[in-house]
């Protein structure tokens, strides 16, 4: 699928062991004319599965995902030849600087502190597609 030559639509993989805020991240996504793909983290290998599949330009996850550790993922991502371009936002309750230091060395484009408001969800993704032309 190729994305409009205004660059304001983006496949969006969101990851989150919540099915409520996948669903919730997903619906926003849509409304906004994203192409939205929703992934239950069941394990790093299933999820990099299916962003293999899938090749999204970004990727929304939730930082804690038991079995599917952010880190670990993200790192995973940029170590995949397929999936080192994709643009990368973590979202998080926890706001702690370390943590974000060593994801953005790891790549990681952007955080979303939870509660997420769909303006700033919004606001994060054209920054990011407005980032790639």
């Amino acid at each position: 699928m190729m994305k409009p030559s205004g660059g304001s639509m983006a496949r969006i993989a969101i990851v989150d062991d919540s099915r409520l805020a996948r669903t919730y991240a997903s619906t926003v996504v849509r409304k906004a004319g994203h192409e939205s793909i929703e992934i239950d983290p069941i394990s790093l290998f299933e999820v990099l599965k299916g962003l293999r599949e899938t090749l999204p330009e970004i990727l929304i996850m939730d930082y804690l995902m038991p079995g599917c550790p952010a880190q670990s993922l993200a790192r995973a991502c940029r170590e995949d030849p397929a999936l080192q371009n994709m643009k990368i936002l973590v979202c998080t309750a926890h706001h702690d600087d370390e943590i974000q230091t060593r994801l953005e060395r790891l790549g990681v484009a952007g955080f979303l502190h939870k509660p997420i408001e769909p303006s700033a969800l919004l606001a994060a993704i054209e920054g990011l597609t407005k980032a790639e032309g």
